[in-house]
């Protein structure tokens, strides 16, 4: 009896750890998330994406950490004005990025921000990187939309490229238009799988779409 007693004490106390744990997890990263909507400058950026890293190393078999924390990078590159400096960043992000996919390979967020990640390396050097990096991202595109055909995020990074390219290539307003619209109504029947999966992407996609006049 003693022993049986001594056994439910044990897994009582397993369970209670895992659940203190999950909460302290996912209460980190619902603060850090609230930092990432208003961080603006590189500084902000950096930040965040320390402390998505810290989550990351505590909490080494979830991607999300890793996830945002290559986000923050990305976002971070945009602000940087020279090609080596955002190529540094990029590099940073690409690394954090890395790490997320060896837990979750076959994820279509993943893939996605792999393919907003080599978008941006294309916009480093557009003549020289252009027809190497469509590539790539076309690529990253094509796998995401297959891993997961309702999410937007593919549709809107397609419709961002395409609005870049030129005409002769297939790119320019009439290819993209559509693309948008199509990522548009993807974001409005989009529910992500709790708080902390990515939402990133609407409010962005319809300003582009008004600036560009589709």
């Amino acid at each position: 009896m003693k022993k049986l007693t001594l056994l439910l004490i044990c897994i009582c106390t397993v369970f209670t750890l895992q659940a203190d744990n999950g909460d302290k997890y996912e209460k980190a990263m619902k603060a850090n998330l609230s930092k990432l909507k208003t961080a603006k400058t590189k500084a902000e950026l950096v930040a965040v994406a320390n402390q998505f890293e810290r989550i990351g190393n505590a909490e080494n078999n979830k991607w999300l950490p890793n996830y945002y924390a290559a986000y923050c990078y990305i976002k971070m590159a945009r602000l940087e004005k020279e090609a080596t400096s955002k190529d540094q960043v990029l590099d940073k992000a690409a690394a954090l990025l890395e790490k997320a996919n060896k837990i979750d390979s076959k994820n279509s967020e993943l893939v996605t921000l792999g393919a907003y990640l080599t978008l941006t390396r294309l916009s480093v050097d557009p003549m020289a990187r252009g027809r190497e990096y469509s590539g790539r991202t076309f690529a990253k595109i094509g796998k995401a939309k297959a891993l997961n055909p309702e999410n937007p995020r593919p549709y809107f990074i397609e419709a961002i490229l395409k609005m870049n390219m030129p005409p002769a290539f297939g790119g320019g307003k009439e290819a993209a238009c559509p693309v948008f619209k199509k990522a548009a109504k993807k974001f409005e029947t989009f529910k992500p799988g709790n708080e902390l999966m990515p939402d990133w992407g609407k409010e962005t996609n319809t300003a582009i779409m008004k600036q560009g006049g589709c």
